[in-house]
């Protein structure tokens, strides 16, 4: 089974997960499929979608795995999100189900989040002794950063009206896709170049995704940790990590 699945749709591109882990090589497709999504005449809007009860669980985190492996996918998820933000199409998150860790950021990192009546979303990290260090910047652009900090120091999980309610979600709908679907009437209002241009003025005025060598440096210190380490391999014999 291929990692995502590309569908064309009137005014969009649709990248489906099909399945919950993202792992590098679901990382790198995305980014391939935004990519696509780029060179398509008339595409509006590049979504992500998911099957299954759970929409993105976040990197694999064994503990077996090394640190430069970890880094590695780090650094290709801080480009899949800087993407999705950057990028002059709408980026769209079509979400009913479970979001936890990594999967939190790539839901921020798009321009919409349509949330339907089984989406979830939950900062984990620092339940298994990590740190949300690529995640936290992009949660706080769209939450703020006290409340990003407080998310991921308490791991509360918010249904789809609390995400709405603090800006992690823009919508809740009982229908996602329907919601989509009025959504996409909103956009097609607009012209491409007028939208592109709005994009590039708020990345203007904020910093960003954040800095990846701070981010790196920061998550380098908690892998290394002998007891963080020892922790990730009991969870993951006990088949708690993704």
């Amino acid at each position: 089974m291929t990692a995502v699945t590309v569908t064309h749709r009137p005014g969009q591109l649709r990248a489906t997960l099909t399945g919950p882990v993202l792992a590098e090589d679901v990382v790198k497709a995305l980014i391939a499929a935004l990519e696509q999504a780029e060179r398509t005449p008339r595409a509006r809007a590049f979504v992500i979608d998911s099957r299954g009860p759970a929409f993105c669980t976040g990197m694999p985190l064994s503990g077996d795995r090394s640190t430069g492996d970890v880094l590695g996918g780090l650094a290709s998820a801080h480009d899949l999100f800087t993407g999705l933000a950057r990028s002059p199409l709408v980026t769209v998150a079509l979400v009913d189900g479970q979001v936890t860790g990594g999967g939190v950021a790539l839901v921020a990192a798009c321009d919409q989040v349509v949330a339907g009546p089984e989406a979830t979303f939950r900062i984990t990290e620092l339940l298994v002794g990590l740190l949300p260090a690529v995640l936290l910047p992009v949660v706080a652009e769209r939450v703020g950063h006290h409340r990003a900090f407080s998310l991921a120091l308490t791991a509360h999980q918010l249904d789809a009206a609390g995400a709405v309610g603090i800006g992690l979600a823009d919508r809740a709908a009982p229908e996602p896709e329907a919601e989509l679907v009025r959504f996409m009437r909103e956009v097609a209002r607009t012209t491409p170049s007028a939208v592109a241009a709005l994009k590039r003025y708020r990345d203007a005025l904020r910093s960003g995704p954040g800095s990846l060598e701070q981010a790196m440096e920061a998550m380098r210190e908690r892998l290394e940790d002998p007891a963080g380490r020892a922790r990730m391999s009991l969870l993951a014999e006990q088949g708690l990590l993704p």
